[in-house]
């Protein structure tokens, strides 16, 4: 009887369904007589078929609406073509192929049922009132309804793929250090984890629309590990926690996800919170306070702890009470934060903070060769005991070699003075000036004053400096720059602040300053020239003697 029931009720549903669909199909027909026309050019079909075989509903609910839209769309096309109603006066054989055609307009229409229907759900914000079909009043108006729910999908695919995205490569980019009942521990190693782990806290680390620090604190040698508290009973500040720790292991500090600073008490509160609930540790907390408090709550709280209800006690006596509490957080909270600790200083000192060594030295390497001059030393915390990688650039300068090797091709030589040491300010002078007039500005320069010639040997660093990859790259690539500037023109600006300085000589040039310097003389007035001059007093010294008559006067 039961089974007879059964299918007497599904048989009569479907014939409701079936009447349904009848009468949907008998309604439209009516309305609309000269699209159920059969037609020679669609295999003896309507153009209402075309539209019955489309709707994609299962019970025809889009026919009506779609018909009155080919209708009008049809009565459109054929006023803007010249023709007639297309039921009084037939088109041109040829007009299959136009899609202003009345059975063009019907398959097009047919294109768009299906979609209409399957995207429903990406109708959205100025088009929700075309849900309903009833509101459709054209094709073009359909035609932007379909294109606008299909840019929401797509829209919404391409996010929904970046978001998967973006997690897979937070996850790539992180470590999980413990996985506990009461904290996912998670080590972040890029800001792009650091963002996605800490969404929803005001960590400047995590941020995403300011500028974010991430890389800033890890090249320094901090470490941050967040906690992610599992209960849903945690105050909402409590429930994403970062622990700072230095690169020895040290934590450094507690920040709650308002970026507040915590105390240990408050953090180990936090922890407690975390590991009871809300409602358990803040009866706890009002015991503490000596304020009022339930001891039931407390109690039962306590029961899924091992090893504090062993204790014999009487849960009457409020001593006993605040014995366990004291016990809990003594034993169970502090043993838990120690864990912790461990974890993130072992991890940390066997996965120091920061960009690994051997990125600064294959950025380094890769300059080997590029410069002529400059020569770029890299030293890291390992062997500096310092928080950030150091460098320094430094170029060597040879003042007598530079001397002996080119300026004398020009003509120049040393005075003895410099080789005697007694010139080393005018030496450091004319070579600080000539590395100015280069735009290099050194950070020292270091002069040999004890060497085999004093004063006459340089080491000059150029720039250092400490921290990021990223700083150090731009370093390498500032250095390219001095190394061509100092090729380029400070060996002609050195031999000028060295002539000045009187460091160096051009025998012709002085030979020439002290002609000229005769030439304003009154021996240039007789002797025009000083080879003629030198000429007459290398010739013998003739005398001629004269005889004078002296006469007597009276």
């Amino acid at each position: 009887m039961r089974i007879l029931l059964e299918n007497f009720r599904k048989y009569s549903l479907l014939a409701e369904e079936e009447f349904l669909v009848e009468g949907r199909i008998d309604d439209t027909k009516t309305r609309y007589p000269g699209l159920a026309k059969k037609r020679e050019e669609l295999d003896g079909e309507s153009l209402l078929d075309v539209l019955i075989d489309a709707d994609p509903s299962g019970n025809q609910k889009y026919l009506m609406n779609a018909a009155r839209i080919l209708q009008s769309t049809i009565e459109n096309a054929e006023q803007q073509q010249g023709y007639e109603p297309f039921y009084g006066k037939e088109w041109p054989e040829d007009a299959g192929d136009n899609i202003y055609s009345p059975w063009g307009q019907a398959k097009n229409i047919a294109v768009l049922l299906p979609k209409f229907h399957s995207l429903q759900s990406f109708i959205r914000d100025d088009d929700v009132k075309f849900k309903d079909m009833g509101n459709i009043k054209t094709y073009a108006n359909l035609h932007g309804v379909v294109t606008g729910a299909e840019n929401v999908k797509t829209a919404k695919a391409a996010a929904k793929e970046k978001e998967a995205a973006y997690r897979k490569d937070a996850h790539d980019n992180s470590e999980v250090i413990d996985d506990n009942d009461h904290q996912l521990v998670i080590r972040p190693l890029s800001a792009e984890a650091s963002c996605y782990f800490g969404k929803s806290t005001k960590w400047c680390i995590s941020a995403t629309r300011s500028q974010n620090y991430f890389d800033n604190y890890t090249s320094d040698g901090k470490s941050f590990y967040f906690l992610l508290a599992k209960r849903k009973d945690v105050e909402s500040t409590w429930k994403k926690i970062a622990m700072v720790v230095d690169r020895d292991g040290t934590i450094d500090e507690y920040y709650d996800s308002e970026d507040d600073s915590m105390s240990h008490r408050n953090f180990r509160d936090a922890i407690r919170q975390i590991m009871i609930g809300a409602k358990v540790s803040d009866e706890m907390a009002s015991m503490e306070e000596s304020e009022p408090f339930d001891k039931e709550i407390i109690l039962d709280g306590l029961k899924e702890w091992k090893g504090i209800n062993d204790f014999d006690f009487d849960p009457e006596d409020e001593d006993n009470i605040r014995g366990l509490v004291g016990m809990f957080g003594d034993f169970i909270v502090e043993d838990y934060i120690s864990g912790l600790h461990s974890m993130a200083a072992d991890n940390t000192r066997d996965n120091p903070a920061g960009t690994p060594e051997e990125d600064y030295e294959e950025a380094l390497i890769s300059t080997q060769g590029a410069w002529n001059h400059i020569d770029v030393t890299l030293s890291f915390p390992s062997e500096t005991g310092a928080e950030n990688p150091y460098w320094e650039s430094n170029l060597y300068l040879d003042v007598e070699g530079f001397v002996l090797n080119t300026a004398a091709s020009q003509g120049y030589q040393l005075v003895p003075a410099a080789m005697e040491g007694e010139m080393e300010d005018e030496l450091y002078r004319a070579v600080d000036i000539a590395l100015n007039e280069v735009n290099i500005w050194p950070e020292e320069i270091d002069q040999d004053k004890w060497g085999s010639s004093p004063g006459t040997e340089f080491r000059i660093r150029v720039q250092d400096g400490g921290g990021s990859l990223e700083s150090f790259e731009q370093f390498l690539v500032e250095q390219s720059e001095y190394d061509r500037d100092f090729t380029a023109d400070f060996h002609d600006h050195l031999i000028t602040q060295l002539e000045d300085e009187g460091v160096i000589i051009h025998p012709e040039k002085e030979e020439a300053k002290k002609e000229a310097e005769r030439q304003q003389t009154k021996d240039a007035e007789y002797w025009p020239d000083p080879e003629e001059k030198k000429k007459q007093l290398e010739l013998p010294l003739q005398e001629h003697r004269i005889c004078l008559k002296i006469v007597k006067s009276r």
